[in-house]
């Protein structure tokens, strides 16, 4: 029982570091989106949120399996007492090569296409290519420190990248940077150079270790459906901003764009909660358990449900007042976007041990046919409705699959959690 309070201990602790780091990490951000609104053309911040939120999405579904593989081998090795070994190295290099190779296709892609007027989108690939990069190198430098129960140390790292955004942020509103393109480079600048600081440390002598030990068999099968499950979750965060983007016109990426740095703030603590939650599932006892993994969702749904319910009730009645006092009255539809938003948000936190246990359990492809599944559904409902009905009708739809989305996999998890929990044991 000592052994089991002192580890429930450690995580308390984990999460309060982590979210108060978190916390003062994305108030960074938060009043960096403020500064660009304001310094920013109409034109240049929907091109600083295509290039955001296309770097984004590359990073995490481009890396996002290796380093969750990554991070749930490193934190299982920990908590069974073997902290010599580490794929840092090979992760690292991988993420990398992924990111360079689907850049070289972009570029190649777009060369032909275009032709002698591509200057301005091969520009845009570039840059957008070096943040997923610097992006990738920062996510994987935080996973690995929280598989380490550093997690204190993960937060500095999460700190240091929103001062390098503000610092982008206010160079736009001394006019330094003007354009989209220059303030895209100076951002993709500052965050590679947070991943460099971040990464190097822990790549000297790791790479040819890493190889050496055998581990790159671990990052096969698993990691491929890992890949695939984190294309299609980071759909859900961002292919809707691509649907605005392709059907409708600036305004309507920047009202959406902006809506989605509103969001973010309402779900400040959920990136700190799942970092503990997904090293927490990563732990020897969990996975051997079912029944440790059926408490872990029920107890966490019962304990949330009110107080989320609450926090999502205040945010949708100050949408109204807030919002129009940050933009200026600029962006009138970014109220009842972030509005609609609000639904998918309270269902991720009222479910947020479901998915973590699918991967204890190992179903790797159950979860990937269930992302894939629903995003096609949400790209097609959204883009159905997105001539016809203008931004607000595709948040609209967005947010009442995205809703969908945590239920089905809470279900699914719990459900299967149970029928292994009631498993008769195997014979010795």
């Amino acid at each position: 029982m000592t052994g089991k309070r002192r580890k429930l201990s450690t995580f308390r602790r984990g999460f309060v570091s982590t979210f108060v780091l978190d916390i003062l990490g994305r108030g960074f951000s938060a009043l960096a989106t403020v500064f660009f609104i304001r310094a920013l053309t109409t034109d240049s911040f929907a091109y600083l949120v295509l290039f955001l939120n296309i770097g984004q999405f590359a990073g995490a579904a481009l890396t996002g399996g290796i380093r969750m593989r990554y991070m749930r081998t490193e934190a299982e090795r920990v908590s069974r007492g073997d902290e010599q070994a580490t794929g840092f190295g090979l992760a690292m290099a991988t993420s990398l090569l992924l990111v360079l190779a689907v850049g070289t296709l972009a570029v190649a892609g777009v060369a032909v296409v275009e032709g002698g007027g591509a200057g301005s989108s091969l520009l845009f690939v570039a840059l957008t290519a070096a943040y997923t990069a610097g992006y990738a190198a920062v996510e994987l430098g935080i996973y690995h420190h929280q598989a380490h129960l550093s997690f204190a140390r993960a937060g500095w790292i999460g700190v240091a990248r929103g001062a390098a955004l503000i610092v982008v942020a206010i160079a736009a509103v001394v006019g330094v940077v003007e354009s989209g393109p220059l303030t895209a480079g100076a951002v993709a600048g500052a965050t590679a150079l947070v991943g460099l600081i971040v990464c190097a440390p822990l790549m000297r002598g790791n790479l040819g270790a890493a190889f050496g030990t055998g581990l790159s068999r671990e990052f096969g099968r698993e990691s491929a459906w890992l890949t695939l499950y984190y294309l299609a979750s980071a759909g859900f965060a961002y292919a809707d901003i691509f649907i605005v983007a392709g059907f409708l016109d600036d305004n309507a990426v920047a009202s959406y764009g902006a809506a989605l740095r509103y969001i973010a703030i309402v779900m400040g603590p959920l990136p700190a909660l799942l970092a503990v939650m997904r090293v927490r599932t990563s732990q020897s006892d969990v996975i051997d358990s079912a029944a440790t993994q059926v408490n872990m969702l029920r107890d966490w749904m019962r304990q949330s449900i009110l107080p989320v319910s609450a926090l999502i009730a205040v945010a949708a009645l100050a949408a109204p007042f807030v919002i129009p006092l940050v933009d200026g009255g600029r962006y009138p539809d970014s109220v009842p976007i972030f509005e609609f938003m609000l639904l998918p948000a309270l269902f991720n936190y009222a479910t947020l041990p479901s998915s973590g246990l699918l991967m204890s359990q190992k179903r790797y492809p159950l979860m990937a046919a269930i992302y894939v599944s629903l995003l096609v559904v949400q790209l097609i409902a959204a883009g159905g409705v997105a001539t016809v009905a203008g931004v607000v009708a595709v948040a609209g739809v967005a947010s009442g699959v995205g809703a969908i989305e945590p239920v089905v996999v809470a279900i699914v998890a719990g459900r299967l959690a149970r029928r292994d929990a009631s498993a008769p044991a195997p014979v010795a």
